[in-house]
């Protein structure tokens, strides 16, 4: 039978997978600006996605690779006023990005000076008593019109391109407010006479459009300031990866820039330099610090076939490596595309308030056009005073940035904050529902424990004269085992291996070795009985044993367990303390599992149970809906349970499969910041709703108040000077409040 051939009728071919990326933006102003960046980056051909994060000042692109391609995207967001940074190197490209936003808050910072320089003596002049002199009012009208026009003209430019891109932002609002009131004011300046012979009084706005843009660059001058501390995260790992390294080449050394490596390059790194690539080392042995990436506070040492990772520490020692894997491919660049996405990733509250946002602004210049109706019909010779000045009011005041930033900036935070404590977190949500968590099932090995046996308790049967006999030759034997029972019976004995003996493995049973003189064998207890050895009946409740015989005698019985990690009882015991229930499922044997949960106060185990027999033990307390389930877990067969758990957990010196199965990495081999992650959970939480209340409430009760609702009433305006200093304070408070998120311990 022959295949069909490709693309002919009938035949299906394989959809081809699509490309997730993220890539820095430059431009973002505010949270609105979200929307039109998200609308023209879909609207190239064969971009599916498009996810903006405004607090880092990315966007998160899926496209299909056959039809789009980033630069296409950089071309059309160019058209708007908005750049994206593409570089292979994610040092290159966030290098790039920051080195963009630090000018961009240095060009901020000029606008700001300016055009506070050219509000003050407007403020000044229209509380002076010479404001109704026509002098006065010609010097207003230059200095409003350099802070209007020249220092806030990024306002007007933003405005026209969200227009254009049909997406009414934050920026629009600002350029009609000061537009409106700047024209207006010029035209009371110019033509008073024929705004009386109208009725008109010629009342004039100035201070109200020079102070609202100053107060405006100043609050975003703030924000983008803060903005840049979210990326902390990234900048550290990024800064893990050298920008220069020594290749080479035809039998020379160069210097060469990191983004002309290619692969199966070779590389020379020196001592106390950091590894350039993911690769193999080809030549020289030395220690390498890999605790930034693995948590392991002890170096490993590197000879010739070993693997060596970018970012990690060279010691003392000279290498020579192939690079296999550089820029995005390496596992430090993975680890940086994992903070990228997940900072990119949108927890349900911030889809709610990014779905209220779009709407926000054309119901805002509705209240606005409805206010000054209200003004023309109520009292129409207040018409030309106080209704210009609501509709002022309402359009700045209402500027929906504290809204826009409430969940972005805090998420950004924590999840920088995360990074600093070790853990990595691929997708927000999982904060989110980590809150939530009244179950979290374990596994054992390699999770509770740290994968690898030790002995416990061990007791020799022979004489002390015979013991220094033995335990050179027994080391020798045991050695040349491939089981980690008797690798770790080996360690324990320590000293030098004597002997030249030829190994047997008996498979499942244990090892013989003879030099002709001793024959040694050593395993299980079992093997012992089908060898004719006499072994002792001690056992230890939960613990393997190795038993060793030279001659047909025993001379050494060891017991073995896989050793706890130091802190998992303490974890064990504070998720009790918060109302978690903690589960144990394992495929180890019961017995084993048994002891391990006595020993932790666990009391939920399911043992022995297949990988698949552990999703279902999840899916069944899933089902009980009295709240969410977290899985924990390091390897291959843990990853069906991890993708079916509410929030999936894994340990960073598991399997890879296990580590991508997870939505949440803890980097290194201990289990107690797990506590810090549902610490940080709930301490988000905490923060974005404050944001979001302080945001709703702060529009809800200063809109109307702009409006004019309470003059009738009390005869209280608010001022469109005050108005734009209260929308940059609720920006401010935001930020501020979200950057709380770094101190969470």
């Amino acid at each position: 039978m022959t295949s069909p051939l490709p693309n002919t009728p009938g035949t299906e071919t394989a959809p081809v997978p699509t490309v997730v990326e993220t890539f820095p933006v430059v431009g973002i102003s505010c949270a609105a600006c979200a929307r039109s960046i998200e609308s023209l980056s879909r609207s190239v051909a064969g971009v599916r996605r498009a996810d903006v994060n405004v607090a880092t000042a990315t966007v998160t692109l899926e496209y299909d690779p056959l039809i789009a391609q980033p630069e296409e995207v950089a071309a059309r967001l160019r058209q708007f006023g908005y750049d994206l940074v593409i570089a292979e190197q994610p040092s290159t490209a966030l290098a790039e990005s920051l080195e963009r936003q630090q000018n961009m808050l240095r060009s901020m910072k000029r606008d700001v000076i300016g055009a506070l320089v050219a509000a003050i003596p407007t403020v000044a002049l229209a509380m002076s008593p010479w404001h109704a002199e026509r002098w006065a009012i010609v010097a207003s009208a230059l200095c409003a019109t350099v802070a209007v026009l020249w220092f806030g003209r990024g306002f007007f430019v933003r405005a026209w391109s969200q227009i254009r891109s049909r997406v009414l932002a934050m920026d629009t609002l600002v350029a009609l407010s000061t537009g409106i009131a700047w024209a207006w004011s010029m035209l009371a300046a110019l033509a008073p006479a024929w705004l009386r012979e109208h009725g008109i009084e010629p009342h004039v706005y100035f201070e109200s459009a020079a102070t609202i843009v100053a107060f405006i660059l100043l609050g975003k001058y703030l924000e983008h300031s803060a903005r840049l501390k979210t990326n902390a995260a990234l900048v550290a790992l990024v800064a893990l990866q050298p920008q220069t390294v020594h290749r080479r080449r035809d039998g020379r050394l160069e210097d060469v820039p990191v983004e002309s490596i290619g692969r199966g390059d070779r590389l020379v790194v020196l001592p106390g330099e950091r590894i350039p690539v993911d690769g193999v080392v080809c030549e020289g042995e030395s220690w390498v610090d890999e605790q930034l990436l693995t948590g392991e506070s002890l170096p490993v040492v590197k000879r010739s076939g070993d693997p060596v990772y970018a970012g990690t520490l060279n010691g003392d020692g000279t290498l020579e490596i192939e690079a296999r894997a550089i820029g995005r491919g390496t596992v430090l660049g993975s680890m940086i595309r994992a903070v990228e996405h997940a900072q990119s990733s949108k927890a349900p509250v911030q889809e709610l308030a990014d779905r209220i946002a779009a709407v926000f602004v054309p119901v805002v210049i509705a209240i606005a056009a409805v206010a000054l109706g209200a003004w023309i019909v109520l009292a129409p010779d207040r018409a030309s005073s106080l209704g210009v000045s609501a509709v002022v009011a309402v359009l700045i005041v209402a500027c929906p940035c504290a809204l826009g930033l409430a969940t972005p900036t805090a998420v950004a935070v924590a999840l920088g904050r995360a990074a600093q404590l070790g853990i990595l977190v691929r997708n927000a949500r999982a904060l989110e529902r980590l809150v939530d968590v009244r179950h979290v099932v374990f596994d054992k090995t390699g999770t509770l424990t740290v994968g690898k046996p030790a002995v416990v308790d061990a007791r020799w049967l022979a004489a002390d004269e015979q013991q220094r006999q033995y335990a050179p030759m027994i080391r020798a034997v045991l050695e040349r085992s491939t089981h980690p029972l008797s690798r770790a019976v080996a360690e324990w004995i320590g000293g030098d291996p004597r002997g030249e003996f030829a190994v047997e493995q008996v498979r499942g049973r244990g090892i013989r070795g003879s030099d002709g003189m001793h024959t040694i064998i050593a395993g299980s207890r079992a093997f012992m009985e089908e060898c004719g050895v006499e072994v002792p009946a001690d056992s230890q409740p939960g613990a393997s044993e190795v038993f060793v015989a030279i001659d047909g005698v025993a001379v050494l019985a060891a017991w073995l367990r896989d050793r706890l990690r130091d802190d998992a009882a303490s974890v064990a015991r504070a998720l009790r303390t918060r109302g978690i229930a903690v589960h144990l499922a394992s495929g180890d044997r019961a017995e084993v599992a048994r002891w391990l949960a006595s020993e932790l106060g666990i009391e939920h185990v399911a043992a022995p149970v297949l990988p698949h027999e552990k999703q279902d033990y999840v899916r069944s307390l899933r089902k009980r809906g009295d709240g969410t389930v977290a899985m924990v877990g390091d390897g291959i067969n843990d990853a069906p349970a991890l993708a079916e758990a509410d929030a999936s957990i894994a340990i960073g010196s598991g399997s890879d499969v296990a580590v991508h199965a997870a939505d949440v990495t803890l980097i290194g081999d201990r289990l107690s910041p797990l506590l810090s992650l549902l610490d940080l959970a709930g301490a988000l939480r905490r923060i974005v709703r404050q944001n979001m209340a302080w945001a709703f409430v702060y529009n809800v009760v200063l809109i109307p108040l702009a409006a004019g609702a309470l003059y009738p009433i009390a005869g209280v305006m608010l001022h469109p000077m005050l108005a734009g200093l209260a929308m940059a304070a609720s920006s401010v408070s935001v930020v501020t409040n979200s950057l709380r998120l770094r101190w969470v311990r």
